[in-house]
């Protein structure tokens, strides 16, 4: 079984970190968020993932040659129209089915049981304010009907990014009736109306609720993410990194990044940083930035 990973966006909401990497290898709890999304794939038996990229695409190709066991192929989505134009570069018209996960998201689950389903999954959270996401509409087990953004949802379940396709042939044909007609949202093609269209031609969905998805999409999410991940007692610190004299609790300490007298919680020092005579916490601190003689308790995230 193959999975299919989009990483090509640039990354805007994560400026100015994403100047000089991939949003997807920047570091959460340790590890690039790439890893977090890979290994488990790799744990259930994984042994093709496709990789679209665009953004930096030979940093992605580098960093997949960490993992010798696996056999990655590489799509490169040349321009930007959308998700489901991003994920119909990676599929084949065959009745194999495919896992989807998007590039920016850390998940939670039992994968295998995800994939063990005759029909097609998808992966599901209970939210607070719906209208701020795709969600489904429901018959029993069933959904019924994808909504983008409804002003009044018919139920609380948002679409989390996790998806499964009992047959890779029936996406392939909706997604090529989608570009055929034209028919694009925001002027994109998009993986929710390839499911739309799914339902229309008789395709069944089910829903899998999501306990844990964990967002990296945006300042904030990657420092509750990192949180999350992370116990307080608990840090990730590169050997090569110094801390001397410091209290750590829950960060994320990269290459040749040096702490000195200071105390840090959840904060994420990317390679080759410096923080002395500070307190901070819910920061990010970017390449080779100098932090000195500050206290900072960073933006307000949701943990």
């Amino acid at each position: 079984m193959k999975a299919i990973i989009p990483v090509a966006g640039s990354g805007t909401r994560l400026l100015p970190f994403t100047e000089r990497i991939q949003k997807c290898l920047l570091p959460v709890a340790g590890k690039p968020i790439l890893s977090h999304i890979i290994e488990p794939l790799i744990d259930i038996g994984i042994d093709e993932i496709t990789l679209i990229t665009g953004h930096f695409s030979e940093q992605v190709e580098q960093f997949t040659k960490r993992y010798p066991g696996v056999k990655f192929r590489f799509c490169k989505q040349e321009k930007r129209l959308g998700l489901g134009h991003a994920i119909k570069l990676g599929l084949t018209d065959d009745e194999n089915p495919v896992l989807v996960i998007l590039g920016d998201s850390i998940f939670k689950l039992d994968y295998q049981e995800f994939i063990n389903n005759p029909h097609n999954r998808i992966g599901v959270q209970e939210v607070e304010d719906p209208r701020r996401f795709g969600v489904i509409d429901v018959h029993h087990d069933r959904i019924i009907k994808f909504l983008e953004k409804p002003e009044v949802p018919p139920t609380n379940l948002a679409i989390s990014g996790i998806y499964y396709f009992a047959s890779q042939k029936e996406l392939v044909s909706s997604l090529d009736f989608l570009i055929e007609n034209k028919i694009t949202t925001n002027n994109e093609y998009q993986l929710t109306d390839a499911m739309a269209r799914m339902l229309e031609t008789g395709s069944i969905f089910s829903y899998f609720h999501i306990t844990d998805w964990l967002d990296c999409g945006l300042y904030e999410t990657m420092l509750s993410t990192n949180k999350r991940l992370l116990t307080d007692d608990q840090n990730v610190v590169s050997s090569t990194a110094v801390v001397t004299n410091s209290n750590i609790s829950s960060c994320t300490i990269e290459d040749r990044c040096e702490v000195t007298d200071s105390t840090l919680n959840n904060v994420i020092l990317l390679s080759g940083s410096k923080v002395s005579n500070s307190t901070i916490s819910n920061r990010i601190v970017n390449y080779n930035e100098v932090v000195s003689g500050i206290t900072d308790s960073g933006r307000k995230i949701d943990t």
